[in-house]
């Protein structure tokens, strides 16, 4: 069987992992002009785990990364409002439950999993359409590749999307992120916590990650897209905008090199009907783009790379596409709509309102917090048929 993969990222690499292991031949198009480490950081937890440890990628990504043992949610003045101990979930689990790593290490660990030559660089694709039974693809060079499976796998502004679900919408979730890697290890920092804290209308997440880094998230509510100000500022500008919070946020952020800031707008998409048409299926952002306030997006996108990989691996192609329809849409809307949710809530910006949010977090019952949690992270995977 062949597959033809759109984007060589988290889920492209990931789902072509999972169909080698059966034997497929598979081909990976990606815009880029070469393949090298971008982004920032992000968190992996237990689900995202779980699903590498499906597809064999478990110890090639878990030798990069962070082990997080603690979660501390915090004001910013830094009194801890909520925290959460994954060691008890990694020892319920028996596998590690929460890392954190840089996106660029994340992506080598994938890459390192597959032949470079089943991967073609500077081949954008720019349409989508259904011949007969096949999918024609259409690339900005003016090359046509037609397959009869093609897994789109090219983010939230995915071309196969927009040509053959046109009814699917992206949504502003009124706030911008800035993301940044610091050098060098804080004095006095627990490499294995993770803390976000909460200010008015704005937030900062840190978080080590291997090779004595710190990666550090801020956000603060945008009520446009694309908004000048927000998109010009600087790092000065930054570092100005959480000035009233806690150490060592002002320290991390003093650390970090100008050139190294990335701004994003925040989008996710409306919950879409279906992510296949045919013998196209969406996979990762393409499909269920989601907030990053639930640490999710990475991880949805190696579900479905899982979930399809051994759904193929039992079942003629057209089932196994229709099933994995219907696995794959109630968790990815539900996980969504929390992570919208989330974000609302942490982006309060009345200071009238912000306190009483505070207190309110601050009395949920950790019994609580941890089941909300554990419906997100407890997922089984069938196991992928290795053709070997």
């Amino acid at each position: 069987m062949r597959a033809v993969i759109i984007g060589a990222g988290i889920a492209g690499l990931a789902v072509a992992k999972g169909l080698r292991l059966l034997g497929w031949e598979t081909e990976i198009y990606e815009q880029a002009s070469e393949l090298k480490p971008l982004g920032a950081g992000l968190s992996l937890s237990a689900n995202a785990l779980r699903a590498l440890r499906t597809l064999g990628l478990y110890e090639a990504v878990v030798a990069e990364a962070q082990p997080i043992h603690r979660l501390d949610l915090l004001d910013d003045k830094g009194q801890v409002l909520q925290s959460t101990d994954f060691q008890r979930f990694s020892q319920n689990y028996g596998h590690l439950s929460m890392a954190v790593l840089h996106r660029g290490d994340l992506h080598k660990a994938l890459l390192s999993e597959l032949p470079r030559s089943i991967i073609r660089t500077e081949m954008e694709c720019v349409d989508a359409r259904q011949v007969g039974d096949n999918i024609a693809l259409r690339f900005a060079n003016g090359e046509i590749v037609e397959s009869e499976l093609v897994l789109a796998c090219d983010g939230i502004h995915s071309a196969v999307r927009r040509a053959l679900f046109p009814q699917s919408r992206e949504h502003f979730a009124r706030y911008a992120c800035w993301r940044a890697i610091a050098p060098g290890f804080l004095q006095g920092m627990d490499p294995a916590r993770l803390s976000e804290s909460w200010g008015a209308g704005k937030r900062i997440g840190l978080a080590a990650i291997p090779g004595e880094r710190v990666y550090w998230f801020a956000c603060c509510g945008a009520d446009q897209r694309d908004d000048p100000r927000l998109a010009r500022a600087d790092l000065a500008e930054v570092q100005a905008m959480f000035s009233g919070f806690h150490e060592p946020v002002p320290e991390v952020l003093d650390r970090t090199a100008e050139d190294s800031l990335i701004w994003t707008d925040i989008l996710d998409l409306d919950p879409m009907p279906s992510f296949t048409r045919g013998r196209a299926v969406l996979l990762g952002d393409a499909a269920h783009a989601v907030t990053p306030d639930l640490g999710q997006g990475a991880g949805l996108a190696m579900e479905d790379a899982a979930v399809l990989a051994a759904l193929f691996g039992r079942l003629p192609a057209d089932r196994a596409i229709r099933e994995y329809d219907k696995r794959r849409l109630d968790r990815a809307h539900r996980v969504a709509a929390e992570s919208r949710l989330y974000a609302k809530v942490a982006q309060w910006k009345n200071p009238l309102v912000v306190p009483l949010r505070n207190l309110l977090v601050k009395s949920i019952p950790e019994r609580f917090m941890d089941r909300q949690l554990e419906a997100v992270l407890d997922i089984d995977f069938e196991p992928v048929r290795n053709a070997a």
